[in-house]
């Protein structure tokens, strides 16, 4: 009968439902116990931070060092506070700056910043690795060095050259503690590279020179706050060329190309330049000679001008160009055969001179066929004067010979009256 009984009760919908409420009631209670019995949690690494860094700033005044960096803190805390305690990075400790007004060494107690949602009053500290920061206290100083950038790396072939490294900024400001400062001579960009056959252009970093010639290490220089982290820096890579000088020749009264010499001093010039541009520049244009100017020879100056994006680096500024005329000969003649052309309407003009002696160039057996008087004509063109008397300039033509000959020497001119109608 009582097992029965017994059968009956624990196969009952109602008896289950109790048991599993004392079941959750007992968990729970387990739980709460667990959760809420504090242990000890040692969390270490633990990052110092500043406190009114601004303050301790504009008093001129920086930190040049800390020690420690971080510190270690053992807490006694429940589970649930623990486990966010020894989350990465969840806890800091500060040290407060404001209160410092002198250089030196300065020791700073600290306070620690507990995660949000974490009461300080449920957390005990048990012990801690320093109970203090040791600061170095230094004057900040800020100062402007120059920049020097060198190439030693050399070109890829003898016809290439290295020009003039260019680089900005050409100095940089440094901001910090002034024993560090105060050591500084210039900043040096070392460049990583070698046998360059193009010219070079990148952003680079640069290592600190002390007074002594010596690199100052990088561990001290992490402490310093610069304007520029690069500098942008070009090397220009050549390639060098001599490229010959010409003139260009006006011929006329019998000159040719084969009855005439150019001499150039120099003849060519070293020029440097791009390599793609200056593969395709083969000579350097002087300037033009008119060969009626001269008689026989003639000896003119001409400035070397070179296109902006080449460099003459053999240094010459200015070339002499010689040109003689060969195998021609010179007659000269007096001729009364003046005339002018184009006066204006209304005027008229009366020519003052009466023979004009002209210097004649061309083949000899040529020149002997030459009649002053039926052969040579000298014209003036009045297109462009008002009444007065002027020497005007006048041209010389040859008529009535098929020859190649013509006047030479400086330009002609005759004395011509003009009046008004």
């Amino acid at each position: 009968m009582l097992e029965k009984t017994l059968n009956k009760v624990f196969s009952s919908r109602i008896f289950y439902i109790f048991f599993a409420l004392l079941v959750s009631i007992a968990l729970w209670l387990y739980v709460q116990y667990t959760e809420n019995q504090d242990r000890t949690w040692d969390v270490a690494n633990i990052q110092v931070v500043y406190k009114n860094a601004d303050v301790l700033r504009d008093k001129g005044l920086l930190i040049s060092s800390m020690d420690p960096e971080t510190v270690a803190i053992s807490f006694e805390a429940s589970r649930s506070a623990g486990s966010r305690l020894m989350a990465r990075g969840a806890v800091t400790v500060e040290i407060d700056l404001a209160n410092i007004s002198t250089t030196g060494a300065k020791p700073l107690q600290y306070e620690i910043i507990y995660p949000a949602g974490i009461d300080s009053s449920s957390v005990r500290v048990l012990s801690r690795s320093v109970a203090a920061i040791s600061l170095l206290v230094d004057r900040l100083r800020d100062v402007a060095i120059p920049v020097q950038v060198s190439y030693k790396g050399g070109t890829a072939s003898d016809d290439l050259i290295v020009e003039t490294e260019e680089y900005s900024p050409r100095t940089i400001t440094v901001e910090g503690p002034e024993d560090i400062i105060s050591r500084i001579s210039h900043a040096f960009v070392p460049i990583p590279r070698e046998n360059l056959s193009a010219t070079f252009t990148d952003d680079l970093g640069f290592v600190l020179i002390d007074k002594n010639g010596d690199e100052i290490d990088e561990s001290v220089t992490d402490s310093l706050l610069f304007s520029h982290d690069t500098i942008r820096v070009t090397v220009p890579i050549r390639l060098v060329k001599k490229v010959p000088l010409y003139i260009e020749l006006m011929h006329g009264a019998g000159t040719s190309d084969a009855n005439t010499m150019v001499t150039y001093i120099p003849p060519f010039i070293t020029v440097s330049g791009d390599p793609e541009s200056i593969r395709d520049f083969n000579n350097i244009l002087l300037g033009t000679i008119d060969t009626t100017r001269f008689t026989e020879t003639t000896t003119e100056a001409f400035p070397i001008l070179l296109p902006n994006n080449f460099t003459n680096i053999s240094g010459e500024s200015e070339a002499h160009v010689l040109v003689e005329v060969v195998g021609l000969a010179i007659a000269y003649y007096s001729t009364p055969n003046l005339q002018y052309v184009n006066v204006r309407p209304g005027f008229t003009a009366t020519i003052t001179t009466q023979t004009l002696d002209v210097r004649i160039r061309g083949p000899k057996e040529d020149l002997d066929n030459l009649d002053s008087l039926t052969n040579i004509r000298v014209v003036a063109d009045l297109r462009d004067y008002d009444p007065g008397t002027y020497f005007v300039p006048a041209r010389v033509f040859i008529d009535g010979i098929d020859a190649d000959i013509g006047a030479v020497g400086e330009r002609y001119r005759i004395t011509v009256t003009i009046e008004k109608e």
